[in-house]
């Protein structure tokens, strides 16, 4: 069974059957092996700096990998080396690059949606007093980006939970 923090990201991701799904951070595979039997024509990539997560997420995603449906790829996350614009959906669970630093991997993420995409964002973390402050940090961040970011907590199982969304497309500029 997944993580409540699993789940909940990817009930907020709203995968339909042609996203082309990203996940920054997909650890041992848990996500994709519920992303994956949803999509059609669609297309997963999961990106890890770890070398274990990596071979986890294979061993776990053997089939979809094998039929060329997801890939994983051993690197930390960069929009350099990616498309722009081709993604639909981007997942990051537990990724503390967007709040901590100074936040540049967001011009990365942005870098790679499109005008109807999603970034979700969602965190668990380990003082649930950290939620507000997170929200915070990522909602200002994110806001000069992003068409429209939502930040929600709630708990779940016990989980004190913290989500980001965030559309692709910008807001209307006044006339």
């Amino acid at each position: 069974m997944a993580p409540a923090r699993i789940r909940w990201a990817l009930e907020l991701l709203d995968i339909e059957k042609s996203s082309n799904v990203f996940e920054i951070g997909c650890g041992s595979g848990i996500a994709a092996q519920r992303i994956c039997p949803v999509l059609g024509r669609g297309s997963y990539m999961g990106v890890d700096k770890s070398p274990a997560a990596i071979k986890a997420s294979l061993a776990r995603n053997a089939n979809y990998a094998k039929a060329g449906r997801a890939t994983f790829v051993e690197s930390a996350f960069s929009a350099a080396d990616r498309e722009p614009q081709v993604f639909d959906r981007i997942l990051a669970v537990n990724v503390n690059a967007f709040w901590s630093g100074d936040g540049a991997e967001i011009l990365d993420v942005r870098r790679l949606m499109h005008s109807r995409s999603l970034f979700v964002q969602v965190y668990e973390p380990p003082e649930a007093d950290q939620r507000a402050r997170i929200a915070r940090i990522l909602k200002r961040r994110l806001a000069p980006y992003f068409g429209n970011v939502i930040a929600t907590m709630r708990t779940t199982g016990g989980a004190k939970l913290l989500a980001i969304v965030a559309t692709g497309e910008m807001a209307k500029q006044a006339a």
